[in-house]
């Protein structure tokens, strides 16, 4: 299977071994498309290529409607859209990727998906359930063009027919058809691979059909890039109808952190999920002995997911043309799996299953991923302008302790308020003068530990305790760090150790790059600090 390194080959078995539950409609099996373990990420680019068409809207202008007032696309007359003004295309619409240029990326795998529901050219509703065709011609659906960013010609692709209803006697009323194009090629030929990317030529019935009229593509795209966590990305695809019975699909071959907060991630793609038809849901479990739990956001429902939208997590996808809200029948869906305190899938997992059903709105998914976070980057300290000794002091009001009892977490809670009030009397300005911010730099010398200044969540007189602070602030992704002191085994957490005290100020002063809410202290390991205030 393409995409398949050797090192991956007991994957592939593992995957090849997927067990899978479908409608007795269904004749395609879903197989293996992409696994790749890597640094890095996916990003998924998609819109649909058919919209309504009414007495003041042209199929270009979005369908902003996502609400109980929407209407399906059952109910509208259905153009192609066709946003190029180039004449040698009769369908197209576009989407952006948008890459931080200050980051090395390489793009290591590009998968097109179009899909569409496509009896024939152009149709009409006699009766309420008598449909009939205008143009009964039906072209090829295996051939569309594509436009990378910063290109001014399309490029011609030819994919591989997944699925084709028409050859299906339970399928051909709609004849939904899905087809794959593997452009890596193309895509990792790119310079730059920010930009928009234009599908055209994508065909569809136009008018009106029974079921109604849905189309859309999508490109899923795996990029390597060192700064991100290790994650192993999981891809396959087929053709399933969703209506009586379920599909369950199992994935294997990863394992997820082994402390810490997992993250993992569904990407499904499908096509005519109605938005007011519900009975649709997708939902995973980690183990056989545990319960299905649905996925679910601000905008999918957890039992209506296949709502027509095109979603990353919480938000609707804005960055295509046309923006369409309510995409009439195409979803394309990047969901974060709901894992707090690791409920659905924990430490050292190996396996997801997925489940997708309906009982009442009838779709047809063909298309799956999970990717799952397998390490924890630490967010790297963006180091601010360092200041000089003399301008610190100007901002700080920076003095020498021997210690603070504040800091440790087993003795004192918090300081008392008769603490509190005599350090606000000592330390406040004079009258007339501008109140400098107190930061206290706590020294400490240990034998054979580092020297540095140390940004310091807390410190334990119990070990245990330590490890479970610790534990908890990784799972809410503070990277915390720690060393013992070994003449009195007190352990001390820190989040980030530097060699020069005005950075460390600067790391303190912005609570540790805005992700740790509770007081730090500054301590200094094993320096003789010259031009400071005493304040013992």
């Amino acid at each position: 299977m393409k995409n398949f390194s050797p090192k991956n080959s007991f994957v592939l078995l593992l995957l090849l071994g997927m067990s899978f539950g479908y409608s007795q409609n269904s004749k395609n099996v879903f197989k293996p498309r992409f696994q790749k373990e890597l640094n890095g990420d996916v990003a998924i680019l998609a819109n649909n290529i058919t919209n309504r068409v009414d007495y003041s809207n042209s199929s270009n202008v979005p369908y902003y409607n996502h609400t109980s007032s929407a209407m399906l696309n059952d109910d509208f007359y259905i153009e192609y859209i066709d946003i190029d003004e180039d004449e040698s295309t009769f369908s197209s619409s576009s989407a952006e990727l948008f890459f931080e240029s200050n980051s090395a990326r390489r793009i290591v795998y590009a998968g097109l998906y179009w899909t569409g529901t496509y009896k024939y050219n152009s149709g009409e509703q006699l009766k309420e359930d008598k449909f009939t065709a205008v143009d009964a011609a039906r072209e090829n659906i295996n051939s569309v063009k594509l436009k990378l960013p910063n290109q001014a010609e399309y490029t011609s692709i030819s994919g591989t027919v997944i699925f084709d209803g028409l050859n299906s006697p339970e399928h051909k009323e709609a004849a939904p058809y899905v087809v794959y194009a593997d452009i890596t090629e193309n895509v990792s030929a790119l310079t730059n691979a920010s930009g928009v990317y234009t599908l055209a030529n994508i065909r569809a019935t136009q008018g009106t059909l029974k079921g109604g009229v849905a189309s859309g593509w999508q490109i899923f795209i795996v990029y390597e890039d060192n700064a991100k966590p290790k994650k192993n990305i999981i891809t396959y695809d087929g053709f399933s109808e969703i209506a009586s019975a379920s599909v369950n699909l199992n994935f294997t071959g990863f394992q997820t952190v082994a402390q810490g907060q997992v993250k993992a991630q569904v990407a499904v793609a499908a096509l005519d999920g109605d938005y007011k038809v519900a009975g649709d849901k997708v939902s995973v479990k980690s183990s056989p002995t545990k319960d299905f739990v649905a996925l679910t956001n601000k905008i999918r429902k957890p039992d209506n997911f296949f709502n027509s939208a095109i979603t990353v997590d919480n938000k609707h996808a804005v960055n295509r043309y046309p923006d369409s809200k309510n995409t009439l029948g195409f979803d394309s869906c990047l969901i974060t799996i709901p894992n707090e305190n690791n409920s659905v899938l924990g430490n050292n997992s190996s396996d997801i299953s997925l489940k997708i059903e309906s009982d009442s709105d009838k779709c047809f998914v063909f298309f799956a991923s999970v990717i799952v976070d397998e390490s924890i980057v630490q967010p790297s300290v963006k180091k601010q302008a360092s200041l000089t000794n003399a301008e610190m002091l100007e901002i700080y009001d920076v003095r020498k302790v021997q210690q603070n009892k504040e800091m440790y977490a087993d003795l004192f809670q918090t300081t008392s308020s008769k603490n509190r009030s005599t350090k606000e009397q000592t330390f406040s300005a004079k009258k007339g003068e501008a109140k400098k911010e107190l930061i206290e730099v706590q020294t400490l010398n240990i034998s054979g530990q580092e020297k540095g200044f140390y940004v310091m969540a807390k410190a334990f007189t119990v070990s245990q305790n330590a490890k479970n602070f610790i534990k908890l602030q990784n799972l809410k992704d503070v990277p915390v760090k720690s060393f013992v002191n070994k003449i009195n085994n007190y352990t001390y957490a820190y989040l980030e150790r530097f060699d020069q005290l005005e950075d460390a100020i600067s790391y303190y002063a912005s609570k540790g790059n805005g992700i740790y809410e509770e007081k730090l202290y500054i301590v200094s390991v094993n320096n003789d600090i010259t031009g400071l205030t005493d304040n013992d």
